[in-house]
């Protein structure tokens, strides 16, 4: 526990105080009419690229990222909220909530601040500070994450600090949104997803990485199903069977695959080491370092998982065999139909970005309600 004697047990009663109020009723993430809620986060490495997103089609967009330390202080707001007036006003002008994303690093940090009463009482103080000296913003997005064992008092930690800022929000703007980023399967049980989910708006789960950059096999980082448990329909059958309402669970979509050195051309071949990241798409300025999905896929052609429908490209070059994973229109499109289909709360897409050009057109059908 950081700090000491009298002022230690002050903030730890406080903060027992503040969670015995309770958080006002969750609201639902569905918006009204038939079109999909749609979410997407504006990356800070990606700069002015805010400039062409499709502001009209989205309804939330979230700041990535104002980062904690380990006492619950800001670390690096990367330049928010002062840097971004222009991006603000445009997203104002569209009607479009501005939300904060708020993390922690490295990982070995967050239970730490979690598990520690003081540093929790600061975030809420921080960020509920952060709200209220900043107008254009709409509430906070929390993600603090793991994927190792937590002590119970960082699993408890998280639940306590969505609770208090959610009070905190509410006294200082009434409808502020809280949202909590949680991991597709929480292997290590290190959250209490129903507890979270019953302080906050909605849950964004992690519909994508289901196979990361350093797995031993390569496949789709998003999959609806056919890869058990790596794909959507595990995941989701799994929060709601925890008890919470699908209309409170957003799923998080990538605009970005993998590129895998592979044994063969085959889907799931091993990988002969790490893959790279390789945005859909993305400005010139932005990571030019990495090749671009779009234009790989149009050279190699477009093959598709006869499991689950996912797109993919391979080609051999003089080392050996190359995959590529990625979404293309299709695989987009069957992700908002599953949304619908099973009652969920919307999509979130990272990062906005590395979007096709065609996206504005993909994202105003969703708007609109008529269909892929």
């Amino acid at each position: 526990m950081r700090g000491s004697g009298g002022r230690a047990g002050a903030l730890a009663a406080a903060l027992v105080a503040l969670m015995a109020c309770g958080p006002p009723a969750p609201r639902s993430a569905v918006v009204p009419g038939p079109g999909l809620f749609v979410a997407g986060y504006h990356a800070w490495w990606t700069e002015e690229a805010w400039t062409a997103y499709p502001m009209e089609a989205l309804d939330r967009l979230y700041l990535f990222e104002v980062e904690l330390d380990v006492a619950g202080r800001i670390r690096d707001a990367h330049g928010w909220p002062e840097g971004w007036t222009d991006l603000a006003n445009r997203a104002s002008e569209a009607a479009v909530s501005l939300v904060p994303v708020v993390t922690l690093h490295p990982e070995e940090a967050v239970p730490v601040l979690l598990a520690d009463p003081d540093a929790v009482a600061r975030a809420i103080g921080t960020l509920a500070a952060l709200v209220e000296s900043t107008p254009t913003l709409d509430g906070i997005h929390l993600d603090l994450e793991v994927f190792s064992p937590v002590p119970t008092e960082a699993r408890e930690g998280y639940v306590a600090l969505a609770r208090g800022l959610r009070a905190r929000l509410e006294a200082i703007r009434p409808g502020s949104v809280l949202s909590v980023f949680i991991p597709a399967l929480d292997r290590s049980d290190a959250y209490d997803e129903l507890g979270l989910a019953e302080v906050a708006d909605y849950l964004v789960v992690q519909g994508y990485d289901l196979h990361h950059r350093t797995d031993v096999r390569a496949g789709p980082l998003a999959a609806l199903d056919g890869w058990a448990p790596l794909d959507w329909t595990t995941i989701t059958d799994r929060l709601t069977g925890l008890g919470i309402p699908a209309r409170h669970l957003v799923m998080g979509v990538p605009l970005y695959g993998y590129e895998w050195p592979v044994e063969g051309p085959n889907p799931g071949s091993a990988t002969r080491g790490p893959g790279v990241a390789v945005p859909l798409t993305a400005p010139p300025d932005v990571l030019p370092e990495l090749p671009r999905a779009d234009a790989r896929a149009s050279r190699h052609g477009v093959r598709r998982d006869p499991v689950s429908d996912m797109p993919y490209y391979a080609f051999e070059r003089t080392d050996g065999w190359v995959q590529g994973w990625i979404e293309d229109a299709t695989s987009l499109d069957a992700k908002a139909d599953f949304v619908r289909t099973r009652g969920l709360g919307g999509v979130a897409f990272f990062p906005l970005a590395y979007a096709p050009s065609e996206f504005r057109r993909t994202l105003r059908r969703w708007k609109d309600g008529s269909g892929s």
